[in-house]
């Protein structure tokens, strides 16, 4: 993937295998409407995300919001990410109302943009309850075996870099863009992810499917 600026089809790492009509509908440019008990959730991770970015940032010398872009002329895209810790290795925050026993595969692959970028073999995926007051769950947590975070409402992976997500990543978004160019819709995932999505008043004009 290459450097130069051609003005290619833009994606962001936080898309990568998610719900490719969701992708489509953000390129095609239709407002978000995001439910209201999904804005809540969103306030409480941007605090989230705040106040432990700073600790990494402060204790251990952490960039914070790193930019990145990765380009592919070949494939017509280019992918943009921001990082939300990153050294030597990316760190990305996720902040859930109930935490996974395992990261989920979207996440990974998000984290796996971060690592092909970065040239890193590894980095690290945070699991935090949210929480009107993040002190209160991050306060609470262990740092002395950092990057290995521990404590109660906290789990942390460590992520080798994978080669084969990382062309699973491309094949997707490379999909999304055919359907983008061909101004149809791609077949929606009708999961549980559809009442979080800002798009569902589009597949759902009518209320609950």
């Amino acid at each position: 993937m290459s450097d130069e600026d051609d003005g290619l089809l833009e994606f962001y790492a936080s898309e990568a295998l998610t719900c490719p009509r969701r992708i489509y509908f953000r390129l095609k440019g239709y407002p978000e409407r995001w439910p209201e008990f999904v804005k809540v959730r969103l306030d409480q991770g941007v605090n989230t995300h705040r106040v432990l970015g700073e600790i990494l940032r402060r204790r251990f010398g952490f960039e914070l919001e790193k930019h990145l872009i990765l380009r592919s002329e070949k494939l017509g895209l280019e992918i943009h990410g921001r990082i939300d810790a990153f050294r030597d290795f990316p760190i990305e925050i996720k902040g859930k109302t109930s935490l996974p026993k395992a990261p989920y595969d979207y996440h990974l692959a998000q984290l796996n943009v971060y690592l092909r970028w970065a040239e890193a073999e590894y980095g690290y995926l945070y699991y935090i309850k949210l929480h009107d007051e993040p002190m209160k769950v991050i306060g609470k947590l262990d740092l002395s075996g950092f990057p290995v975070i521990k404590g109660p409402n906290f789990r942390a992976f460590e992520v080798p870099y994978d080669r084969t997500l990382f062309r699973e990543t491309l094949r997707h978004f490379y999909g999304v863009k055919k359907a983008y160019e061909k101004d149809r819709p791609p077949k929606g995932w009708k999961s549980y992810a559809c009442r979080f999505c800002p798009y569902r008043y589009l597949c759902y004009p009518d209320g609950e499917p």
